[in-house]
């Protein structure tokens, strides 16, 4: 099994066309692997440049087979790929001459006629085999959202289907499945099993390009007691993906036992092949892995019913930028005191708090010092406060909080009780349903559309009693502007949920939300390339 690579390069040329005339011309890039497995290269540049002076050169860019079709003249070409080509412990390019002279020409790339460099610069190191399988496979690791949580998915089907966990799905109204730190799209439910614990999602896949998706392997033959396997830790956009190994200590059709980290529900489980063995769960307080073996009947009705349902919209959703706001610009230049009266108000039954960068900068500062003079005061037995870090995602965030009310005889018959001694009985006016956020008359999509549990609390003047629920809304920095020309809020409650409640910002609200973005927009500009750099 250790032979050496092997591959070849086929140019089929056929005589009988004139030089300057087209001709048809299909590109096959792969690579085999140590057991002659063929493997296609995706999305390779390949650049045809024509041997004759003033011939136009000819780009062509594999599809996720590593296939590639092209109409050219007729002639001699010099054939260079840009970037490369890995496997295991090699990198693969190509750069040679060819003729295409017949009206249908082949070219197959492949690893004998490679150029091939060590991938550790010639040091002689062998690159883990679980190494490669994450490269492969981690393109089709995505992370699922809901308006409640955030858990992790697989796509299993170029055609959409991701699967996850199912009993975090459970409450949720909206739901999207985000690939990278530009894609996501709406997503919707396909097939759910709660006694298993297992969900297929769908997306629109037309608006994506081409997915990658893993090869699942539902045979419990398969889960060998010994063998390596890994998963991927889905972080934030800005940082790789992390991948964490372990072995297989234990495996029935029940229960995979492995010591390979698990960061969230509906992780996947990779064996040394690259293949989806495993779907991680969240029951009773502990994570465990399930067999996908308890997958493949809701796999399969999911497939059936692509061809039936109508596909979720293929409109890309916002996402939370990837480079964060400036740090070195979160005191606004030029700004006063901190005027918080500015970001919040009283809407109906609710608070309501918008929270820019800067917003947040002010308050977590306010309140460290305020913390700061306390511990100076009572130092003893306290250890002293943390100061906040001042790292925050360049996004617009508006909280609305339900308000409370005090019910006159409960607190009454609690006076009597306690002698006029006990604290102040609160309780919740209503639950937060939805919000919506109008730039002139059109809906702005909200990068998360949250819904939090607020939850009753413990003071020594008052207590919340009961149990309600809240919205934290994320937007885009640009959501809110002085050119929607009216800035309006929606709320709805749970009391009225067709009643919603309308506020119009005011305009220095919208400004100075919009000023507080500025130096995010520059950074934005200064960061993208100029002419000579695309």
């Amino acid at each position: 099994m250790n032979r050496v690579l092997t591959g070849v390069l086929l140019a089929t040329v056929f005589a009988g066309t004139c030089v300057g005339q087209n001709v048809k011309l299909k590109v096959r890039a792969a690579l085999y692997d140590r057991d002659l497995n063929l493997k296609p290269i995706p999305h390779l540049k390949v650049k045809l440049v024509p041997a004759s002076p003033g011939g136009q050169t000819v780009t062509l860019q594999t599809n996720f087979e590593g296939m590639a079709d092209a109409e050219l003249p007729a002639g001699a070409y010099h054939v260079v790929t840009e970037g490369s080509a890995e496997l295991f412990d090699n990198l693969y390019r190509w750069a040679f001459d060819v003729n295409f002279s017949r009206s249908e020409n082949s070219l197959e790339l492949s690893n004998d006629n490679a150029i091939t460099t060590p991938h550790s610069g010639g040091r002689d190191a062998k690159v883990d085999e679980l190494v490669f399988q994450y490269k492969r496979v981690k393109g089709a690791v995505v992370k699922v959202q809901t308006d409640q949580n955030l858990i992790d998915g697989f796509v299993v089907d170029p055609a959409g289907l991701v699967l996850t966990a199912q009993h975090p799905l459970e409450q949720a109204t909206w739901f999207a499945v985000q690939m990278d730190d530009r894609r996501k799209l709406q997503a919707v439910i396909l097939g759910a099993d709660k006694q298993r614990d297992i969900a297929v999602l769908r997306i629109n896949a037309s608006a994506t390009g081409e997915i990658g998706a893993v090869q699942v392997s539902p045979d419990l033959g398969a889960l060998i007691e010994g063998e390596r396997v890994f998963t991927i830790e889905n972080g934030r956009w800005d940082q790789e993906r992390k991948m964490h190994t372990g072995v297989i200590s234990h495996a029935d059709a029940n229960e995979i036992a492995s010591d390979a980290k698990i960061s969230r529900p509906g992780a996947a489980l990779f064996n040394s092949s690259g293949n989806a063995v495993g779907l991680a769960q969240y029951v009773d307080q502990r994570f465990r892995i399930v067999p996908l073996a308890t997958a493949s009947d809701i796999l399969a009705e999911a497939r059936e019913k692509i061809a039936s349902d109508v596909p979720p919209s293929p409109r890309l959703l916002p996402t939370i930028p990837a480079v964060p706001f400036p740090p070195d610009k979160l005191r606004a230049p030029g700004r006063g005191h901190w005027e918080k009266e500015v970001y919040s108000f009283k809407a109906a039954d609710f608070y309501v708090e918008l929270v820019t960068p800067i917003a947040q900068y002010e308050s977590d500062t306010e309140n460290y010092e305020q913390e700061m003079k306390d511990y100076n005061k009572h130092s003893k037995g306290r250890s002293a406060p943390v100061e906040p870090e001042h790292k925050y995602d360049a996004v617009l965030r508006i909280a609305a909080i339900p308000q409370t009310k005090m019910p006159f005889w409960e607190n009454m018959a609690q006076s009597s009780l306690t002698n006029r001694r006990g604290p102040t009985i609160l309780r919740y006016k209503t639950g937060f349903a939805k919000m919506r956020l109008l730039c002139g008359e059109k809906e702005v999509d909200p990068i998360w559309p949250g819904r939090v549990t607020e939850e009753g609390r413990q003071g020594w003047y008052s207590v919340v009693a009961d149990e309600s629920s809240g919205g934290r809304y994320l937007y885009p920095h640009d959501a809110v502007s002085p050119q929607c020309g009216k800035v309006t809020l929606q709320l709805f409650s749970t009391k009225e949920p067709d009643r919603p409640f309308e506020r119009v910002l005011d305009p220095k609200q919208v400004t100075r939300i919009w000023e507080d973005f500025e130096a995010y927009r520059q950074l934005q500009a200064n960061s993208k390339p100029g002419p000579t750099e695309q």
